[in-house]
């Protein structure tokens, strides 16, 4: 990697945390994506994930080889500084540093002929419908990398998530009446305090399933009997979506339970010029994606930065990510399998 490469991953990495990508208004991002490489007489494919929104495949011929991240980042959007050798700004690490990253690795090995694409994906910090979409889609590649902040390391697996909204419903009525109402909230307490009591069991690959109740909304004033209550949960399992789920609906009588989202705990491929990598605890799209080849998850930042109200990301691990994608890609196409640890 020459100084010139790790000078415009930072200077692309500058351009898009200007520009706010929180989940459903991605447009303004996609539509500069889209710009810079037709500009640079690259193939720019659109496919529309919901009305207004879409993912972009860039590419210039068949690929083998695609890099992959999101463009969305949670809320809210706050300006980017630079502060000694780092960047603070929303999407710094997650993931618009990997992005950024990719975009430079792609462009260069794009330009000596090989096969490799960017799939930029919309949705991933709400349901991920932008991966679901893309999914549908595959383009015949054989391996998938992933941007995350993993600090540059190779990661061995995630763990699966499901979210449950749950809901119970009462009547409204005067709070001074006794009988004059009934109230949904003592319902969905006794449905979470079931949760927080379950012995879920833990994985001997993945660990202890983790619970974390996000969301609890009830009612419309002090003075008047909630006639309806809410809840979010997110739970983080090495055990089938399907076992976690059955063990959280019998524990449900009366509260209506829907699932805005699940992806199954996950393996990735690891370079065996590496160490074996870690399990993490965070989702990411690959799970959703197994059209498009052999999942493998690296990127710069830490994901104790991503989601706070200070996310940053050290540049000078903008500037390793291009090395790591590139050398990656080169290997792969090189290699193949050959180039991968066995799953397992």
């Amino acid at each position: 990697m020459t100084i010139d490469d790790a000078a415009r991953a930072i200077r692309l990495l500058e351009e898009l945390v200007v520009i706010p990508s929180v989940t459903g208004a991605e447009g303004p991002v996609l539509d500069f994506l889209a710009g810079r490489f037709q500009a640079r007489g690259m193939t720019v494919d659109a496919q529309e994930v919901s009305p207004g929104r879409r993912n972009l495949f860039i590419h210039r011929s068949g690929a083998q080889v695609v890099f992959m991240t999101h463009a969305d980042t949670v809320p809210p959007f706050f300006p980017p500084r630079r502060s000694g050798g780092g960047l603070a700004a929303r999407g710094a690490c997650d993931a618009k540093g990997s992005l950024a990253a990719q975009a430079i690795a792609f462009e260069d090995l794009a330009a000596e002929g090989k096969p490799v694409a960017l799939l930029v994906l919309v949705g991933e910090e709400r349901g991920s419908d932008g991966a679901l979409a893309a999914n549908r889609e595959p383009r015949g590649s054989r391996f998938l990398v992933c941007g995350e902040p993993t600090g540059n390391r190779f990661v061995a697996g995630s763990k699966g998530c499901l979210r449950v909204r749950a809901e119970t419903r009462g009547l409204a009525g005067h709070s001074s009446i006794a009988g004059s109402g009934r109230s949904a909230v003592p319902p969905l307490l006794d449905f979470l305090d079931g949760l927080r009591r379950a012995d879920f069991p833990s994985d001997p690959v993945f660990g202890e399933t983790t619970m974390n109740i996000g969301v609890l909304e009830a009612g419309t004033a002090p003075n008047v009997i909630a006639d309806r209550a809410r809840a979010e949960v997110l739970f983080r399992t090495g055990l089938p979506m399907e076992e976690l789920l059955s063990r959280v609906r019998a524990g449900s009588k009366g509260v209506q339970i829907e699932v805005p989202y699940r992806s199954e705990p996950i393996l990735f491929r690891v370079p065996v010029n590496q160490p074996e990598g870690e399990i993490v605890s965070f989702a990411c799209d690959l799970p959703l994606l197994p059209a498009w080849g052999e999942p493998i998850l690296v990127g710069p930042g830490s994901i104790l930065e991503a989601h706070t109200a200070e996310e940053k990301v050290d540049l000078a691990q903008i500037e390793e990510a291009v090395r790591v994608y590139r050398t990656l890609a080169q290997g792969l196409l090189a290699e193949g399998e050959s180039f991968l640890r066995p799953i397992g």
